[in-house]
């Protein structure tokens, strides 16, 4: 249990003003919300409280427990995340005139990423919620934000990035001919767009933003091994797609396309590896 003294005690060493009678309204909502994601302790809470108000009189119209909700799936806390997948699906389905389904999944999940992950290095968006009003109306903007960046640039929802391959060179370097150079590279962006969206996101987060398995684990509310698992099915997909795709287009057969892949490279899954993290471009929402 989080006691509310322990908060109180510590907001009056980091908010001015805090008298009495506020300092007992606060108490009495801080009661009433102090089992309540026990993983953010008093000391936590209080600093995430000074952190939105610049005085004690700000303090009161704070929205407290969702302000706990943000600050708890920051601490990736599973109960918190799943409330947080709910809002989400709320949030994504209300968009459905603006959104396909498959947009509306892909949505969600770059939703969920931008939320909890800082990227190129500014903060994680939940981190800004400043808690006067909804949490889901706070959702909504993030939400309508990235659907109209995505959709206006026509970039695939970051797709295109993680299709790119380098120009001329890494495996299309043992590709002589131009006309299989292209080719080559219309087979790997129809490999990825094959993919799922939870694997193009897994690959994404850990070749782009290079999460561990141990630091995407909390964000998918899942265990280790099989979030390692998910991964390596990934790039097994993405791997045999490309290999299908390849033989298709090029008209060869499996053993021409892996002479192919081999000479290109010394090996087809180094240089998937290294062609990934060469081509891929963080998103900037």
């Amino acid at each position: 249990m989080r006691e509310p003294l322990v908060v109180l005690q510590a907001l009056r060493e980091k908010v001015k003003g805090l008298d009495e009678p506020m300092a007992h309204e606060l108490a009495t909502r801080l009661e009433a919300v102090a089992t309540r994601y026990e993983v953010i302790d008093g000391p936590s809470l209080a600093a995430a409280l000074a952190r939105r108000v610049e005085g004690a009189a700000e303090l009161t119209g704070l929205r407290l427990e969702e302000l706990l909700l943000a600050e708890a799936c920051l601490a990736h806390d599973a109960a918190a995340l799943r409330e947080l997948d709910e809002l989400l699906a709320g949030v994504v389905r209300a968009l459905r005139h603006r959104a396909s389904a498959t947009e509306q999944d892909e949505l969600c999940q770059q939703l969920r990423i931008r939320l909890l992950v800082p990227a190129s290095g500014t903060a994680a968006k939940l981190q800004l919620y400043a808690g006067r009003g909804s949490l889901k109306g706070f959702l909504r903007v993030v939400a309508l934000n990235l659907l109209n960046r995505e959709q206006a640039d026509r970039r695939e929802a970051s797709d295109g990035a993680l299709a790119a391959l380098p120009d001329a060179r890494a495996w299309e370097s043992g590709v002589v001919r131009l006309d299989q150079q292209a080719q080559f590279r219309e087979a790997f962006q129809r490999a990825v767009a094959a993919l799922t969206v939870r694997q193009r996101s897994l690959l994404r987060l850990n070749l782009l933003d290079g999460l561990s398995i141990d630091e995407l684990s909390p964000l998918y509310g899942a265990h280790r091994s099989s979030v390692a698992r998910w991964l390596a099915e990934a790039k097994q997909a993405l791997e045999a797609e490309t290999r299908r795709e390849v033989a298709e287009s090029l008209k060869l057969e499996p053993e021409e396309v892996e002479r192919l892949l081999t000479s290109a490279q010394q090996g087809f899954q180094l240089s998937l590896n290294r062609a990934l993290r060469e081509s891929l471009a963080p998103s900037e929402f």
